[in-house]
């Protein structure tokens, strides 16, 4: 079990490459960002290797030899330059300084405290590894996933907190590194986002499907479609197990549960989101202002989500950006019965964006036949 949210530690200038499969080429993906950045930045290379109840605890081969080591962890630096070991490799690409953790799995979080103290403040580092993930928040995790090869099953328990799944052969990766780059002292991944739209809900005080109503002879659903598509490369619709409806060049996702609330809408959608950074938007916004969405969608490269407030403090969590990280978290509240979005926040890195610094007095949401007078109301008077 991955621990809570409020367990993990925050490690910003950190990004992590794990692997769900072996032979996935983490090792050449880390080389590959350390040639392309080091120029420009001094950078960290970091092996960590866990070893499980009943392997031997090594010190690992070339110039180490095979010598057993006693105690929780080992934590050392490259120095020998022998020939095919990865943190050689690592050290060839550009790296400053490689640092070799080996680590007992049950003693992650005392390994985790030595590197950091290797590595001390303000550092930015790639580190290849999958475990660390399950005690760390980094600024981005990746995880290789090479088709038809045979999975690690150490790396099912933390998949879910993967920022960007990376297909791989081996040496080709379906990632950009154009998009990928270090700003500010943090790594962000600036890959176009994926909008999800929520329209699974009841529609109890509307009286009819609210996505269906029309505003200015278009169905509310696709306006809402039509406002978030120039910011995004999908979008997902959002919808309960009985609801189908389709929009043109969106792709459905289906609650496995009806009448969840939001929180199941937003988990089922993390998980079929291909992208870091997820636009969410309920279907009943008839006017989603340009400004918002484009500065949440730039804060969410350095938090973990970007949620509007209102000038009375009120926020809106069904007009935020989600990073997909958060999806373990989804599922955790689910679990305990929550249905709404607004405890995910707790313990999060959460940016709050200030309606009123926008010059966005509020942002209209169509409940009721009255709501929907009232806009139309708005949107026919001059000026």
């Amino acid at each position: 079990m991955v621990p809570p949210m409020n367990e993990r530690v925050p490690l910003p200038g950190l990004l992590l490459v794990g692997s769900a499969n072996r032979g996935a080429g983490k090792t050449e993906l880390v080389c590959r960002i350390l040639q392309r950045f080091s120029g420009r930045f001094e950078l960290t290379g970091v092996k960590i290797t866990t070893i499980h109840e009943g392997e031997p605890a090594t010190l690992g081969s070339g110039h180490d030899g095979h010598r057993a080591f006693t105690g929780p962890c080992r934590l050392s630096e490259e120095a020998s330059g022998v020939a095919g070991k990865d943190t050689t490799r690592m050290k060839a690409a550009g790296a400053r300084r490689v640092l070799w953790l080996r680590v007992r799995r049950e003693e992650l979080r005392t390994g985790l405290s030595a590197l950091r103290e290797a590595l001390g403040p303000s550092a930015l580092a790639v580190v290849e590894s999958s475990s660390l993930r399950g005690v760390v928040d980094p600024d981005l995790f990746l995880m290789l996933e090479r088709p038809g090869a045979p999975p690690k099953p150490t790396a099912e328990r933390v998949s879910g907190f993967a920022d960007r799944r990376v297909r791989c052969s081996g040496t080709s990766f379906d990632l950009d590194l154009e998009a990928l780059a270090p700003a500010r002292g943090r790594w962000q991944l600036r890959e176009p986002a994926t909008a999800i739209v929520l329209a699974g809900g009841q529609s109890r005080r509307m009286g009819i499907d609210k996505g269906s109503l029309e505003i200015g002879g278009i169905r509310l659903l696709e306006r809402v479609v039509a406002s978030l598509r120039p910011h995004v490369r999908e979008v997902l619709i959002g919808l309960g197990a009985d609801r189908p409806m389709r929009v043109a060049g969106t792709r459905p996702v289906f609650d496995p549960v009806a009448g969840q609330g939001p929180l199941m809408g937003l988990a089922t959608c993390l998980a079929a989101s291909t992208s870091d950074r997820n636009l969410v938007a309920a279907c009943d916004l008839p006017d989603i202002p340009r400004r918002l969405v484009e500065r949440l969608l730039d804060e969410a490269l350095t938090h973990e989500a970007a949620v509007p407030r209102g000038a009375g403090g009120e926020l809106e969590p069904l007009l935020a950006v989600y990073r997909r990280r958060l999806l373990p978290d989804v599922e955790r509240l689910l679990a305990t019965g929550e249905r709404s979005i607004r405890p995910l926040y707790a313990a999060r890195q959460v940016s709050y964006v200030e309606l009123p610094a926008l010059g966005v007095e509020a942002i209209p949401n169509l409940n009721t036949p009255e709501d929907v007078a009232a806009f139309e109301a708005r949107r026919r008077r001059p000026g």
